[in-house]
């Protein structure tokens, strides 16, 4: 593991001294010193053009945000100059493009950039595929939001050359020329793959370490210190092993996890009122996370299992296996693929199902994941995931698109237990689309409408009715009926006696590591506001089992009548013991192991939950 805390270059340069007419690539030049009013100024000398008449275009859309973001809205003061200086003439046709005339005498644009981050509306843009502009900070540079292109001329390899201050790295997987401490040349070989490489500059805390022989980039920016990538390599390494497991072998040769941990309290992340979400965006060698810090170091890592596990497998799909629409993706007018629940459906499914097979999770806590992800469903109500895919931009379909997180996921759960059936165990949903990456692979798109036709070519010819009922089809799915194959029962409703002892919350206090209660109610065992929990019923009390606990013998407690706890009250050890409270509940959803389960039932979900560790180098 190597960790890069300083810089040790001393060296100046100008930026703004490049002369580039009459070349046949864009030279880019940020400036990240001499930042005014959270605007960053821009200069492009522009490759030669031809043309009376050229359209420059920042993005309306982005691969892997399946939403308009109009990128254009963010940029100011935009001219286009001869290479006299003199500015030509100008017209703003949308949001995002500008038709520029007389362009055969271009030379130069240069405009201001102001990030997303920090205009709250309707329209706000998720912060993991914008920017953020916090000077002397960081710059958050997804280089969509930053960087345009002339539409004649997009397939041109870029460079940008990066004045910053000297005490600032700047991280992303983009070819980097660090010339001297405040300056960076980046390299791209064109357009699409610099908006699908973002970069973070920030003070440098960066890890790396090798997962077979895939070198693991971690940079990590948390705003009051409390998350570091140390610490984060620490999480990252069993999440690489269980992807080698998954993989036989990682198939890319370096990766970068760019993390942005936010200041919890001042983090805005309501996304229903326009103020965004925490969360991740993929890209085919790197993923963007913008996450809260935490003070319990168990809800960090697994809030890092599950982001970053996802993120990762998106090497499976999209980069190896992707249709044309994301291969050709048009910035401006993106056409959508129906195929939304095999790029984040199954990759959500995935990423837990991987945890559950490599130790980074249990048996209940993955059904409870599916659970949840039935009770998300309710929301979206009952459509074709196909439909939904294809539409997505569009407003009546843009809101059900959360549902390839849940909807999605539980498809893809299905189906993985419909093939290892139908193929008596022979194949599984992995080794279908690990098959069908082989079939294609990075540079080979498929085509959108045969891609079903693969599907159920590599997998059993019965998928087709698969997928006509519950992926172009809008048939609810039948949650008994699938989750019974591995021993589990299902209820919509379901009517359970529970013990409880009053209304008695639980706050973790990070200076001293401790839990203890507050506003607490009358309540059956005495408990006082300011006892610290020590332990119960003999489990001593951790930041590593608090939840469980919590949950096991106060907040769903079914087989614990009578409960002791032993807390700290006024500096003293006291011993509560107590029956409790008794009441019937009714749980909505009810996902749990069924009483009596046969032989084949619990070979299903044994070769599902097949854990496939090997020993970490």
């Amino acid at each position: 593991m190597n960790c890069l805390k300083t810089l040790t270059l001393a060296l100046t340069c100008s930026l703004f001294g490049i002369s580039a007419f009459s070349q046949s690539k864009y030279v880019y030049e940020i400036d990240l010193k001499n930042v005014k009013d959270d605007k960053v100024l821009v200069k492009l000398n522009t490759p030669e053009v031809q043309q009376e008449k050229v359209t420059f275009s920042f993005p309306a859309a982005i691969p892997g945000s399946y939403a308009r973001k109009d990128f254009g809205r963010f940029i100011e003061s935009f001219t286009a100059l001869d290479k006299d200086g003199n500015k030509l003439v100008t017209e703003r046709l949308n949001d995002n493009q500008y038709r520029i005339s007389a362009a055969f005498k271009l030379a130069s644009i240069t405009y201001k950039v102001n990030d997303t981050w920090d205009e709250r509306h309707k329209d706000f843009i998720f912060q993991p595929g914008g920017s953020n502009i916090e000077s002397g900070k960081n710059f958050v540079i997804n280089n969509n939001a930053f960087f345009g292109y002339l539409e004649e001329y997009k397939s041109l390899p870029i460079e940008v050359n990066v004045n910053k201050p000297a005490a600032m790295y700047g991280a992303t997987h983009l070819e980097v020329n660090r010339s001297s401490a405040e300056k960076d040349i980046w390299y791209a070989k064109n357009y699409v793959y610099l908006a699908d490489n973002p970069v973070i500059y920030a003070k440098p805390d960066t890890c790396s370490f090798y997962a077979g022989k895939t070198k693991i980039n971690i940079f990590a920016y948390s705003v009051n210190g409390k998350v570091s990538s140390k610490q984060l390599a620490g999480y990252l390494k069993p999440i690489s092993q269980a992807l080698q497991n998954f993989f036989n072998g990682l198939p890319v040769d370096s990766y970068q996890f760019l993390y942005f941990f936010e200041d919890s309290e001042r983090a805005l992340t309501n996304h229903d009122k326009g103020e965004g979400g925490y969360g991740a965006l993929e890209h085919n060698y790197s993923s963007l996370y913008y996450l809260p810090e935490m003070a319990m170091e168990p809800k960090i890592k697994q809030m890092v299992y599950d982001a970053s596990m996802h993120e990762f497998l998106h090497i499976l799909t999209p980069l190896n296996l992707h249709s044309r629409e994301i291969a050709e993706f048009d910035f401006i007018n993106p056409k959508m693929s129906k195929h939304l629940w095999l790029y984040e459906g199954v990759t959500e499914y995935f990423s837990h199902l991987l945890q559950l097979q490599n130790g980074l999770t249990d048996e209940k806590a993955f059904f409870e994941e599916m659970r949840n992800k039935i009770i998300q469903c309710e929301e979206y109500g009952v459509f074709s995931i196909a439909e939904m895919s294809a539409n997505v931009m569009e407003d009546k379909w843009q809101k059900k698109y959360p549902s390839v997180y849940n909807r999605g996921a539980l498809i893809g759960f299905m189906l993985d237990l419909f093939i290892r059936e139908k193929t008596a165990g022979s194949k599984d949903l992995k080794s279908v689309v690990v098959a069908l990456t082989k079939k294609y692979g990075p540079d080979k798109p498929f085509d959108d409408n045969q891609f079903f036709s693969d599907l159920i070519e590599a997998s059993h010819p019965e998928v087709k009715s698969f997928i006509n009922s519950y992926i172009i089809g809008s048939q609810p799915l039948n949650y008994n009926n699938w989750f019974s194959k591995v021993g589990y029962t299902f209820n919509a409703l379901k009517r359970s006696n529970v013990f409880y002892a009053g209304r008695t919350p639980l706050a973790f206090d990070s200076g001293n590591r401790t839990f203890y209660f507050t506003e607490v109610e009358k309540n059956s065992l005495n408990i006082k506001d300011k006892d610290i929990l020590l332990s119960v019923n003999n489990e001593r009390v951790t930041e590593a089992n608090a939840e469980t606990l919590l949950e096991k013998y106060f907040l769903r407690n079914t087989d614990y009548p009578e409960v002791t706890v032993i807390v700290q009250r006024n500096g003293a050890e006291t011993t509560l013991n107590s029956k409790l409270n008794s009441a019937y509940l009714e749980i909505k959803n009810y996902l749990g192991p069924s009483e009596n389960t046969s032989d084949t039932q619990k070979s299903l979900l044994k070769s599902l939950a097949q854990t496939k560790v090997k020993a970490l180098n």
